[in-house]
């Protein structure tokens, strides 16, 4: 069961994710958590700003697991069509205006294809704090002027989570959070991030992913991670919400009628 966040940089993705993980975990469930984190928020100490040698390591640490991952997929060309078709595909329907956006934006898609149809099917919790949703919304900014129409082309074509998640949060407290992890970020660190007045501008798009993803069918739940109240209310109705969906599909799965198997057909074995 894949379980999708998405929201407006700020809003508190990540530090849902691992809340509602530690939740279903609490709970005797599995659930792997997919993460998208910035590595410098596992850089100790969390200097104000970073030393050289700091700066070195960030920069090895944001480009390794691309890297990575990127020769991993590298290595089974054909195994890994499907992503590549997804990634293009997505790339193509909201181009960004510059050809490194598009790169950028086409091997972060490649990489979350993958990923993404290695845990398709599990039956266990698998959480991406952002993935297909949340692209679709950076597309769609670094594209300029698309319509709902373009947005919800994307959507469609995507792959489609078991339960979709927005975290919202006020305006002011966007502002507010994106300012202090500003402050202490590197000009480094800041060419990786996307500039403030481009976050802020994701809460109006969220707002219209939203709207598309209604008028497709999707069912969107909110959550809120604004204070520790907020937090742990969207914690416990989420983690009810998961718990009786996999409840479901283990009922669902009992109910079905059993498939006799039959044996393959082999020469000698009195068939004509």
């Amino acid at each position: 069961m894949i379980v999708e966040l998405f929201g407006p940089p700020g809003a508190g993705k990540t530090t849902f994710a691992h809340a509602l993980a530690k939740r279903l975990q609490e709970r005797g469930l599995r659930a792997e958590l997919k993460l998208s984190y910035r590595p410098v928020e596992h850089l100790q100490p969390p200097a104000p700003r970073m030393t050289p040698a700091a700066q070195y390591r960030y920069l090895a640490m944001r480009l390794r697991r691309p890297l990575v991952e990127m020769l991993v997929i590298a290595r089974h060309p054909l195994v890994n069509a499907r992503d590549v078709r997804t990634a293009a595909h997505l790339v193509r329907s909201l181009p960004p205006a510059s050809v490194f956006a598009s790169f950028k934006m086409a091997q972060y898609a490649l990489r979350l294809s993958h990923s993404w149809h290695e845990k398709a099917g599990a039956a266990h919790v698998v959480l991406f704090d952002q993935a297909f949703v949340q692209a679709v919304c950076s597309l769609a900014l670094l594209a300029g002027g698309v319509d709902d129409t373009l947005i919800g082309s994307a959507l469609a074509w995507a792959p489609k989570s078991d339960l979709l998640v927005r975290l919202i949060a006020p305006l002011d407290l966007l502002k507010a959070r994106l300012h202090d992890r500003q402050n202490v970020q590197s000009a480094l660190e800041q060419l990786f991030e996307p500039n403030l007045s481009r976050s802020l501008a994701s809460a109006r798009m969220v707002d219209r992913l939203s709207d598309v993803l209604q008028q497709q069918g999707r069912s969107v739940l909110s959550a809120s991670s604004v204070d520790q109240s907020s937090l742990e209310e969207s914690v416990c109705r989420i983690e009810r919400e998961v718990t009786s969906r996999l409840q479901s599909c283990t009922q669902n799965n009992a109910l079905r009628p059993a498939v006799r198997a039959v044996a393959p057909f082999r020469a000698g074995d009195g068939y004509e």
